[in-house]
């Protein structure tokens, strides 16, 4: 199915309401049971009708979590995938995030109306969500946030993804109730491990032992459910950029992780002189291998990117 930029006439902060009558309906959702009568979407309609993905977990991610939500959803959007996700603090807007860097599309659920936003500091990234997307909610305008619209939120959620992918959850997670919509709906539901002492592992780690699939990357999700364009799938699973030919680059990412170090730390460390430092930090970054953060410090992409 062909969609422009702005998708069939529609722009991104135009509001239409669609019923199971119309073509652009989420196929996913006519067999199913308890799922809504009409539904309000701001972007492009057409977009719902593609072949989704979900990607979830919890508000409080890690950065090592962030990172592999936002890595995944790059990868599978430029496999042809639609990433779902729910607009939420942490994973879900990493993963929303990792589809638009890629250029391709994401579909945002809300647990509100369509003319609010929640949380609000997610304004901006809800209006690049329209722009390559949509936004889609089953709730009027003027709709709040309440705490029973987003378990029918994640309801719709799952209900309208081929799969699910959770990344990061505790045992009491909403992504939680969304894979077990997910498998109730009869979807595939994937899981990423983590670190055994960490809470927000508990929750993937859980649906590992009662059979999801696990997931070491996207290839791991390729493998089970295909990709809707393959030739975008061999460009995503691509080796990506080679660690740079450079001493100070080399020992640099060597000593690197996903919550970072300081960068005046490092150079102390460094045996070299300030030259070859900062040449091997700019080869990093050039390669897109690493990361600046707040305080003056540097963290390795889990991809790169």
């Amino acid at each position: 199915m062909e969609i422009g930029e702005r998708g069939r006439g529609h722009a991104p902060d135009t509001c239409v309401c669609l019923d199971v009558s119309d073509p652009n309906w989420p196929p996913l959702w006519r067999p199913l049971e308890l799922m809504p009568r009409a539904i309000h979407v701001n972007g492009e309609p057409a977009v719902l009708a593609l072949p989704c993905l979900g990607i979830v977990g919890t508000r409080r991610a890690t950065p090592r979590g962030l990172a592999v939500a936002r890595g995944l959803a790059q990868k599978l959007s430029n496999a042809g995938w639609v990433i779902v996700s729910g607009l939420a603090r942490g994973i879900d807007a990493a993963a929303h995030r990792g589809a638009l860097e890629a250029g391709g599309r994401t579909i945002a659920v809300m647990a509100t109306g369509n003319d609010r936003c929640y949380p609000p500091a997610h304004r901006g990234l809800l209006a690049q969500i329209r722009a390559r997307g949509c936004s889609v909610t089953e709730f009027a305008p003027g709709t709040p946030p309440l705490k029973h619209h987003f378990l029918q939120r994640n309801r719709l959620l799952a209900g309208m993804c081929k799969g699910v992918i959770i990344v990061e959850a505790p045992l009491r997670s909403g992504a939680l109730t969304t894979a077990r919509e997910a498998l109730d709906a009869g979807r595939d539901v994937f899981a990423v491990p983590g670190p055994v002492d960490v809470e927000t592992s508990r929750g993937c780690h859980r649906l590992l032992r009662e059979g999801a699939c696990l997931v070491e990357s996207a290839a791991d999700v390729l493998e089970a459910l295909g990709a809707p364009d393959p030739a975008g799938a061999l460009a995503g699973l691509g080796a990506g950029p080679a660690l740079p030919e450079h001493a100070a680059a080399r020992w640099l990412h060597a000593r690197l992780d996903l919550d970072g170090c300081g960068r005046d730390q490092l150079r102390l460390q460094w045996p070299g002189d300030e030259q070859g430092f900062v040449e091997g930090v700019t080869a990093l970054e050039m390669a897109g291998l690493i990361r600046r953060l707040p305080g003056g410090r540097l963290a390795r992409r889990l991809w790169p990117g």
